[in-house]
């Protein structure tokens, strides 16, 4: 009993007829006739009670007809997967990643994919959460990783860490003298603030303050954070950065705080288009990252 065989004998419980059945498969009646007999011989059991004008299933035939479909439910989807293994092991990703998470996260999760799937290549482009989305909505890239607050709306997400907010500043700046690794957020009310360029973050931020009831000097607005690394190593600012700054930052020059009294944290998601059809590659490394996800990577 093979696949095939189960194939015609499915066909011929639905149409009722070894004649239509036959039409249905495009093959002779006598051989489909002779397999079914062969079928029931290999079995040791009647399938079918042959009328004059119909073929009805025995109740051993109505057992089989069940087993039959889950077995070609699976066969088929075991080759769908398959195929799928063998078309991603090929292919580029286009990922679209806020500039702290690169390290943080994606650094990780491209080596362990690309551990299993060497041959992928991936092509990563690096900008704040509107400049990814924008990427997103025209094609440009597949999948984003992007910091919350992110309208989520269009878009399939897989939520992959919190993070606190921290206080960068120079190894010589007044706070950074404390043996503690926490600023509260009161103490930044009288320093020259350098956040975030996007307008959702930047109200966020400002949302703090006014919850504390303090004033705040915000003097510059970054898009990323490499480029006023220079404006903090030189004492000229103080920067509200995602804690993963940690991981890009020159300890001999820079040093964080964490940010306290009250403390906020941030999300880290990655998305996708909601109904948006994916190269294999990429939806293989959605999967691959899903699983990482769930595991807390």
């Amino acid at each position: 009993m093979d696949v095939k065989t189960l194939k015609y004998f499915l066909t011929v419980a639905r149409e009722g007829t070894i004649t239509r059945a036959a039409e249905k498969l495009c093959i002779a009646q006598p051989p489909l006739s002779r397999s079914m007999q062969l079928l029931e011989e290999e079995l040791g059991v009647t399938l079918f009670i042959r009328g004059k004008r119909r073929i009805r299933l025995t109740e051993e035939g109505l057992f089989l007809k069940q087993q039959a479909e889950e077995i070609i439910t699976l066969v088929e989807k075991t080759q769908n997967q398959l195929g799928k293994i063998k078309n991603s092991t090929h292919g580029t990703i286009a990922l679209g990643v806020t500039e702290t998470c690169g390290a943080s996260i994606l650094s990780g999760l491209i080596g362990d994919f690309h551990h299993q799937y060497p041959n992928i290549r991936y092509s990563v482009w690096c900008g704040n959460g509107d400049e990814i989305r924008e990427k997103l909505e025209k094609g440009l890239a597949d999948i984003g990783i992007v910091r919350e607050p992110f309208n989520t709306e269009k878009y399939d997400h897989i939520f992959i860490k919190q993070e606190s907010w921290i206080a960068l500043m120079s190894v010589n700046h007044p706070l950074a003298q404390s043996t503690e690794d926490t600023v509260e957020l009161g103490q930044l009310s009288g320093e020259s603030l350098i956040i975030p360029a996007r307008s959702e973050i930047q109200d966020e931020i400002n949302n703090w303050f006014n919850h504390i009831s303090e004033e705040r000097n915000i003097f510059c607005l970054y898009n990323t954070v490499s480029c006023i690394i220079p404006l903090v190593e030189g004492n000229i600012g103080v920067a509200i950065c995602p804690e993963s700054v940690r991981y890009t930052m020159n300890p001999q020059k820079l040093c964080c705080r964490r940010i306290v009294n009250p403390e906020h944290l941030s999300n880290l998601l990655m998305v996708r288009r909601c109904h948006q059809v994916l190269p294999a590659a990429t939806d293989c490394f959605w999967e691959f990252a899903r699983e990482a996800a769930e595991h807390g990577f």
